[in-house]
């Protein structure tokens, strides 16, 4: 080969290297410009669908069809979590007017769902912790699989569906992973893919847990303290409001769905503690001093002042083993935010 040929060869290889990354770089800026994009909405969590036997995380089909309805004749949309994650990606998650529907556990009660979620075109997402299936009351795998060709997402609800937050905190890593292990290779088995979108079982987890999932590439993963999805969240503590039992008024459901985010920095794992009093700090994005109301496990707390979007207060955690604080605050358009904080005691048995 002559020298000028070479020199010719060289050129256009150079080209086309030059041509690529001009290509590329609008994209690359596009992605660092998603990075900022707000947007927010709302998930939502059931368990049973028309089983009187277990109230208090049953939804009647009555109450489970007036939620559709309201959503599809106000313009809700809805997605499947692994949906709503390709859009945030992409820089096109919505602001509002969208929600996640999550059920978790697989219950073989889910079936009686499912023509309604046909009907009013929702989507949804079914969380499955692997060593229940088929037993009693529970999905079998030929049923989860037809379901998820009906569209609905599968996600990963652990294997064993343990208290995690029990464990030693020496040896939490390595149980946990171990049990997501266990539920990944149930899946790769009877479904032939994992999923990548995660619920915690109970909503307890700890930073430990969170960076295995981190590890382990999955996208998203959704606790169950009250909250909204924003692009303040921890994509690793997702919250999501219970819409069934005793939280399955109509009223309240509307309200949970218009709900707008309080947004905080650094979002951190539930507080795991049994002391009597507990303290509650965090940082609000927005740095005004503002007031906040405050209720600890649904009962109304003396309100917090916030200094320059600092919250530091101190709480009196109920006799339960889960106490929930949360923090809610009027915008000047009249709609509410919210945010939550869990507060775990293990050494409190369910």
């Amino acid at each position: 080969m002559t020298y000028t040929r070479k020199w010719w060869l060289w050129r256009i290889k150079l080209a086309c290297v030059l041509i690529t990354s001009f290509l590329q770089l609008p994209f690359a800026q596009n992605r660092e410009e998603y990075k900022e994009k707000q947007f927010y909405t709302v998930g939502i969590v059931y368990h049973r669908f028309g089983d009187k036997r277990y109230p208090s995380t049953n939804t009647s089909l009555e109450n489970f069809e007036k939620h559709l309805s309201y959503l599809q004749s106000n313009g809700f949309t809805s997605y499947t979590t692994s949906e709503y994650y390709d859009l945030i990606q992409a820089g096109k998650a919505p602001l509002g007017k969208s929600v996640l529907i999550t059920i978790d556990d697989a219950f073989a009660s889910f079936e009686n769902a499912v023509p309604l979620l046909k009907k009013y075109g929702m989507k949804a997402s079914l969380f499955v912790n692997t060593e229940s299936v088929g037993w009693k009351d529970y999905l079998t795998w030929d049923q989860l699989k037809a379901i998820s060709k009906e569209g609905i997402e599968i996600g990963n609800h652990s294997h064993a569906h343990s208290y995690f937050v029990n464990v030693p905190q020496a040896e939490r890593k390595k149980f946990f992973t171990q049990d997501l292990l266990k539920a990944e290779a149930e899946f790769m088995k009877h479904l032939g893919w994992v999923p990548k979108v995660y619920v915690y079982p109970y909503g307890e987890f700890s930073q430990d847990m969170m960076d295995v999932l981190k590890e382990k590439s999955y996208h998203l993963a959704f606790a169950q303290n009250s909250g909204v999805f924003s692009e303040s969240s921890n994509i690793y503590a997702i919250p999501r409001f219970p819409v069934a039992g005793k939280y399955v008024q109509f009223n309240s459901f509307k309200e949970k769905v218009r709900m707008k985010p309080l947004k905080v920095e650094d979002e951190t794992p539930p507080i795991i503690s049994s002391a009597t009093e507990v303290d509650i700090k965090f940082q609000l994005k927005d740095k005004k001093s503002k007031v906040l109301n405050c209720f600890v496990s649904g009962e109304a707390n003396p309100p917090v002042r916030s200094v320059l979007g600092t919250i530091n207060q101190t709480v009196q955690p109920c006799k339960c083993r889960r106490s929930l604080v949360t923090f809610t605050t009027q915008d000047s358009d009249g709609s509410w935010q919210w945010y939550s904080k869990l507060i775990i005691n293990p050494d409190v048995e369910e």
